[in-house]
């Protein structure tokens, strides 16, 4: 059979359409319903000349004062055992790559780390005081390590994890910060306005976690303007193709004021 340059178009875009409605984007907006609490300022008292300059807070809860949205609420894909995740082709050029988490002014920037498990971790110290990087991993055990002024370490990991993994400094306590190995692609934390966007994932009916640093996983809040209750924050999703936009989501007090956090 003879192609003719009008039939090859049609059939690359036939395919190129083919291939685009096998993917969808997931959005959500976290809120906190209620009058946004004032961050509370830490006590610094290990290198206070250095440290105590830079106004530090608690970044367990940080609620945007003009719209409540809620920063740092982490979603990730939760697969049922067995069930195998294919990952859209453009998450194939960032497989390998590298994935920064800085002890920088006292503090874990980002304080959220989200990767995966064929990426590597560089922890890094531009502060010109040492840290002491502490990973409490489950799947991969953990890790304790000094980082001296200006140094860095690697990691990597050969398991994924199933929960969020705290971080943590012993040599200046207040430091607080969170990592999250993934084997697969599909992870997003919100920004300073509570949104966040998880992109191409594959068609189809999933199971996602949703989870925040004070109340751990969201397991009541408020959908559409009633409330719902997710257990143990896993909430399904039918993804279609295109934009599948979850809404915005108000998380109660009474919830953030839970304290629950994920078990081993």
């Amino acid at each position: 059979m003879r192609y003719t340059a009008l039939s090859i178009f049609c059939l690359l875009v036939l395919s190129a359409a083919t291939a685009q409605a096998q993917w969808g984007d997931l959005t959500a907006k976290f809120v906190y319903a209620g009058k946004a609490p004032a961050p509370k300022a830490l006590t610094i008292d290990k290198d206070p000349q250095f440290c105590g300059k830079h106004n530090l807070k608690d970044e367990s809860l940080v609620v945007n004062v003009a719209n409540g949205g809620i920063m740092n609420v982490v979603v990730y894909l939760s697969p049922a055992a067995g069930d195998k995740v294919t990952a859209h082709p453009d998450y194939a050029k960032t497989a390998k790559d590298e994935v920064h988490v800085d002890n920088k002014n006292c503090r874990y920037d980002p304080h959220i780390v989200l990767m995966r498990q064929t990426q590597t971790l560089v922890i890094g110290n531009p502060d010109p005081v040492g840290h002491n990087s502490k990973g409490d991993l489950f799947a991969n055990g953990g890790f304790n390590d000094l980082i001296p002024a200006k140094g860095s370490i690697k990691k990597t990991f050969a398991q994924p994890e199933k929960q969020m993994s705290p971080l943590a400094c012993s040599i200046h306590p207040w430091m607080s910060g969170y990592l999250l190995v993934k084997d697969d692609p599909y992870a997003a934390v919100s920004d300073a306005d509570g949104k966040l966007t998880i992109k191409n994932l594959p068609v189809g009916k999933w199971t996602f976690t949703v989870w925040q640093e004070s109340a751990g996983y969201l397991d009541e809040v408020t959908l559409a303007g009633k409330a719902t209750k997710w257990m143990r924050g896993k909430v399904t999703v039918d993804i279609k193709a295109g934009v599948n936009d979850l809404g915005e989501v108000k998380v109660p007090e009474s919830t953030i004021n839970k304290k629950l956090r994920p078990k081993k």
